[in-house]
């Protein structure tokens, strides 16, 4: 969001003389036209700020999101989130968090408030993490499969909310998709021609005797900038996006999106790509992984093949898979 004025949102605001207290103005209709609880503020140590004020009701710890040179402050008494300039050399890039924390806020209830400013401050804060760079062609291919997993059949079972809250990947979770007892590992591969898949640890795979496991495998191959149906890794998670209603749950996938390390502000409109067919295995049995309780002890961070064209006989059709999500 750009504010809508050229006018220094934090001008005529005096400096409170009490350490720890606030001068606060709220934001205008121009940028806030829902007249959310959102204000400009200056601090007693004359700092900028954002105040977002919030119902919470019972209230509980949550954790704030981190920033070099920002502030971020969970006032329990006042209801209040402050997000504090801490470096006066980062006005711009300030006042463009500020703006787009407003935005994000606009179709939010006063109870959920304070759960969307945060979820739109750990956006930020992995956005502006020092060398941060865009997605590698092979991320960009694991991001795609989840979102296709995620969009085709995790909402073909679940409602937006639950199966957002399964997706826990992004947040460095043992597998990508967890449902109950249920857990789906995403893997994407080049065309037939390659059947081989990478898993990254010996705990990938692991299950235990009261849970089911699947691989989800998409085939995706990258194609020419004028194959009218390639498509960038944007275009899924915009498509995403649109199927995705409340403005939480939009800011929690966003906060997705970033701990996968996606941001809108990076183009990928020179990585297209296009989509073959998908298969669901079913890992039990004689399943041929490595795991946990395969390895001696002293071995781990293992990382290997699975040769496909060895797993026929786990191939399960896309019912047994949505099946045993319900």
């Amino acid at each position: 969001m750009t504010l809508k004025t050229t006018r220094y949102p934090w001008s005529g605001l005096v400096v409170p003389s009490t350490k720890g207290e606030y001068t606060a103005r709220l934001v205008a209709d121009e940028n806030n036209p829902k007249q959310q609880r959102v204000f400009w503020a200056i601090s007693w140590n004359a700092h900028p700020a954002l105040l977002v004020e919030y119902t919470c009701n019972p209230w509980k710890p949550i954790e704030l999101p981190s920033f070099k040179n920002i502030g971020v402050y969970d006032y329990r008494d006042e209801g209040s989130i402050v997000i504090e300039l801490l470096d006066m050399d980062m006005q711009d890039i300030f006042l463009k968090v500020g703006a787009d924390v407003i935005s994000s806020l606009q179709d939010v209830s006063e109870n959920a408030c304070r759960r969307a400013c945060v979820l739109r401050l750990e956006r930020w804060s992995s956005l502006l993490r020092p060398a941060r760079t865009k997605l590698t062609p092979e991320a960009q291919k694991g991001l795609i499969a989840e979102l296709h997993f995620l969009q085709h059949d995790a909402l073909a079972v679940h409602g937006i909310g639950a199966a957002l809250n399964g997706w826990t990947g992004p947040e460095a979770g043992p597998r990508d998709f967890a449902y109950g007892q249920v857990f789906i590992e995403v893997k994407s591969k080049r065309s037939s021609a390659n059947p081989n898949i990478v898993i990254s640890s010996e705990d990938q795979l692991n299950i235990n005797s009261s849970e089911q496991l699947f691989l989800y495998v998409e085939e995706l191959n990258s194609t020419t900038s004028d194959d009218e149906q390639g498509f960038t890794v944007t275009d899924v998670v915009n498509a995403v996006r649109k199927a995705i209603h409340s403005p939480l749950q939009v800011a929690a996938f966003d906060s997705k999106l970033a701990n996968a390390g996606y941001f809108d502000e990076d183009d990928y409109s020179d990585s297209k790509w296009s989509e073959g067919a998908t298969y669901y295995y079913t890992v039990n049995g004689d399943f041929p992984k490595i795991d946990s309780q395969s390895c001696k002890p002293g071995v781990s961070r293992v990382t290997y093949q699975i040769d496909l064209d060895y797993c026929d006989d786990y191939l399960v059709d896309r019912s047994t898979a949505i099946g045993a999500m319900e």
